[in-house]
């Protein structure tokens, strides 16, 4: 596994993580009193861990196999750095859903007289 640090790969990687901040990636949820805020900072972090990692993979690695006729394994990084990257936003998705939810509606019932 080799590591392709040319700029167009660095922009590209850039952009990842800004699309990734500006969907609020970097922003640390709020927990209410249901949920522990040092549980929901840990499933955060490892969101973001699984989003960078995929960002990379699909950014500036390169995989050469082979002695004589090199084959690159380049497809099988992107696709597997797409697959980390939706990974990550889908299970950040359901963690904002989750801790920021309001509590249950408490209904109350007002009577109007007789």
């Amino acid at each position: 596994m080799e590591y392709n640090f040319e700029w167009r790969r660095l922009l590209l990687l850039a952009v990842l993580l800004g699309g990734f901040a500006s969907l609020g990636g970097f922003s640390a949820p709020q927990a209410d009193e249901e949920h522990s805020p040092a549980r929901a900072r840990k499933v955060w972090l490892y969101c973001i861990v699984l989003f960078a990692t995929g960002a990379a993979c699909a950014s500036v690695v390169d995989h050469y196999t082979g002695t004589m006729s090199h084959s690159n394994l380049r497809a099988a990084y992107v696709l597997l750095g797409g697959l980390l990257m939706g990974t990550g936003l889908f299970w950040l998705k359901i963690l904002k859903d989750e801790v920021a939810k309001p509590p249950p509606f408490v209904g109350v019932i007002v009577c109007q007289g007789p």
